[in-house]
């Protein structure tokens, strides 16, 4: 409980958390999760003492929404990314995915966050338009508040994924930006 009040805490500092929502929100996306990449930067950039940057790298957004076609779902990617090129948008209906395409898939939003390779990534920050953050850790925020890479347990359990997840932490090279890093292959 401790660290997602840290979270919220971090969160609600930042003006541009709000402006993603806000736009999120116009194109009536209200449970879209802010995930990943984009949560886990901005705890350690800000664990780090540095300031987050939303600009420069994916923001990581997932929603569930069984209705929509995939070709919805595309038009839906490209108005944002039209109107509000500034961001760098990775917005994935969950439930439009599957195993093989490397990104969230489910039936819920934590299923789908159980998915994601690292348990540190495995975290989802919602805000609603009453200004209430909901947040989503299946595997719990420690991870991510100790600077800590720890393979998921569908990942660390298959050799196959296992492979994957060592390759993908080679390529993303986190280790470069936070010196601080602890990397587990278990």
């Amino acid at each position: 409980m401790k660290y997602e009040i840290e979270l919220i805490k971090i969160a609600a500092q930042e003006n541009e958390i709000k402006k993603i929502f806000q736009i999120l929100w116009s194109f009536n996306l209200d449970k879209v999760f802010l995930c990943a990449g984009s949560l886990r930067n901005m705890v350690w950039d800000h664990l780090a003492n540095r300031q987050p940057n939303f600009l420069r790298n994916n923001l990581d957004l997932i929603y569930l929404d069984q209705n929509q076609s995939y070709e919805e779902f595309l038009t839906l990617q490209e108005l944002i990314k039209l109107h509000h090129a500034n961001y760098l948008w990775n917005l994935e209906n969950v439930c439009l995915n599957n195993s093989s395409s490397h990104q969230p898939y489910g039936k819920t939003i934590t299923a789908a966050l159980k998915t994601i390779p690292e348990t540190c990534n495995a975290v989802g920050l919602n805000l609603t338009r009453q200004d209430h953050f909901q947040v989503i850790a299946p595997f719990g925020l420690t991870d991510l508040f100790n600077f800590e890479i720890h393979p998921t347990p569908t990942f660390a359990q298959d050799p196959h994924k296992l492979t994957f997840y060592q390759q993908r932490i080679a390529w993303k090279e986190w280790a470069q930006a936070w010196k601080n890093l602890k990397v587990f292959n278990n």
